[in-house]
């Protein structure tokens, strides 16, 4: 019985997801943006995660993601998560550092712009955990 179950596990029909094909360098699109991420955009969503990751660099976490939100506002590849773990590094930042009014400070200005819907990013029950 159980062998039965496998092989009509096993005769499904299959199912393929169609991407669109990658547009060239020069060329933008919206649609084709949400599946082929351009490197620099990769490249820089990688260094903010390594600078908040134990709070090693947050200064230079801040000046990345400042920088990727204004050149690409609106951007699913700035997500929630991403959101939160900049989030919670200012907050860290604010404990760690002398300069804990500034981080505050930026802290509150995030959390506002996310209640208030500026970048399309709505707070989740992990912003409010934070």
């Amino acid at each position: 019985e159980m062998f039965d179950e496998m092989r009509g596990f096993l005769n499904r029909p299959k199912q393929y997801t169609l991407l669109p094909t990658p547009l060239p360098q020069d060329a933008k699109s919206q649609h084709n943006d949400l599946f082929f991420i351009d490197t620099p955009t990769q490249d820089s969503v990688a260094i903010i995660n390594a600078c908040v990751h134990n709070l090693h660099d947050v200064p230079r976490a801040k000046q990345v993601f400042d920088l990727l939100r204004s050149q690409r506002m609106h951007d699913p590849i700035l997500s929630i998560n991403i959101y939160n773990s900049v989030l919670k590094a200012y907050i860290g930042e604010a404990l760690e550092v002398q300069k804990t009014d500034m981080w505050i400070e930026n802290a509150c200005a995030l959390y506002e712009a996310m209640e208030e819907g500026h970048d399309r990013v709505a707070p989740s029950a992990g912003t409010y955990a934070i």
